[in-house]
């Protein structure tokens, strides 16, 4: 069948090779039409949508889940797109989605995936019956166990702090360089300084504005986040850290403008091209950023464990205020981050103890053999 045939009687036209996850505006007709139904928004007289309560950034991640499933079905079975959204959803159809996605997504993804097609489903449908698909969402949870810990990092926030205080002051001396050059080198580092000291959420970060999230004060700068714009939908007011004040300014003043080069955006990070930072661009681009420079590969949810675990194991009776600073909404994985450091410093002090044991050794050895008689019979005590 010829895919762009096939799209424009559906409603969109796809004319080249059809993307991993497909846009809004190249969705069929149906399902943008089915999608705005969700939200519609009104007062007690008129209807309104089911999921018209969701987060700015709720909407994006399961537009984007959408966006995965539509251009599987197209791709394998365009047929179904003639269908209403909801009864395309069918076991043996999900059952092909998760194993195409197996070869190019790792379990926690998929698992994310099929949780909000169960969500979207039940929006779409509320009589019908998806327990079978809840059951699957559930089953997939359970297997990735995704509340787990990543690995440590072998970095900790201190040291990330300091090369991103050191990197932007040889970033100011730096005459070798253009000027754009340098205004890209000093908002990346302050960038990653920013992560570490206000380890925020990557589509909070994105979503800065100069003058209603970064305020600037007489003496420094208040970061000011509304309840929308954060995912536990606790409104968040704190002061930007000191040492990140005067490079902030700096980048304000000097280097943003620079990097916009004449174009108007009132987005706080900015990229080389006067816009916006997008959420691929600094998924691309951050961990070769750390990795280059710090030598490990970080990327924007990384540095929100490393400072859980830093503050777990430099101030473990404080632990508990990962959960504020990281916006969890319960305290467990702040007591997983604190098992982990406190197994760490288990384990170092293990080692310290069978070191000093190992240093002593000759010595104990020496006293034993003072202690035991020539004929080898010990005398009594």
């Amino acid at each position: 069948m010829n895919i762009a045939t096939s799209s424009q009687s559906l409603g969109v036209a796809i004319t080249e090779r059809i993307p991993l996850i497909l846009k809004f505006e190249a969705w069929p007709n149906l399902d943008r039409v089915a999608w705005d139904n969700l939200f519609l928004a009104g007062d007690f007289f008129d209807d309104v949508g089911p999921c018209q309560s969701w987060s700015d950034g709720g909407r994006a991640k399961r537009c984007q889940s959408d966006g995965q499933w539509l251009s599987f079905l197209y791709r394998s079975d365009a047929e179904a797109l003639s269908a209403p959204p909801a009864h395309r959803i069918t076991m043996e159809r999900v059952r092909a989605f998760v194993t195409e996605c197996d070869e190019r997504l790792a379990p926690r993804s998929i698992q994310g995936l099929v949780t909000d097609l169960y969500i979207l489903a039940k929006a779409l449908a509320p009589q019908q019956d998806w327990a079978w698909l809840n059951m699957a969402s559930k089953h997939m949870l359970n297997q990735t166990n995704r509340h787990s810990l990543p690995a440590p990092y072998p970095i900790m926030g201190s040291e990330i702090l300091r090369w991103s205080l050191n990197f932007m002051a040889r970033t100011v001396e730096e005459t070798r360089l253009s000027a754009k050059k340098q205004a890209i080198h000093y908002r990346q580092a302050l960038l990653i300084g920013f992560l570490i000291s206000c380890p925020i959420r990557r589509r909070t970060l994105l979503a800065m504005r100069v003058g209603s999230h970064l305020r600037p004060m007489s003496d420094g700068f208040t970061l000011k986040f509304a309840a929308e714009d954060v995912k536990d939908r606790k409104a968040r007011n704190f002061r930007l850290p000191k040492r990140l004040v005067e490079p902030m300014r700096t980048y304000l003043e000097q280097y943003r403008p620079l990097l916009l080069s004449g174009k108007d955006t009132d987005a706080l990070w900015v990229n080389q091209y006067g816009e916006g930072i997008t959420a691929d661009g600094l998924s691309r681009e951050l961990p070769k950023i750390t990795e280059r420079y710090l030598g490990v590969a970080l990327r924007s949810h990384t540095f929100r464990h490393i400072v859980a675990t830093t503050i777990a194991e430099f101030d473990p009776k404080h632990a508990g205020i990962i959960r504020d600073i990281l916006g969890h909404a319960t305290l467990a994985m702040s007591q997983k981050h604190y098992n982990r450091a406190t197994g760490i410093s288990s384990c170092n002090g293990l080692q310290s103890i069978v070191e000093d044991i190992r240093k002593s050794m000759p010595i104990i050895g020496g006293a034993k053999r003072a202690l035991t008689p020539k004929n080898g019979v010990s005398e009594p005590e």
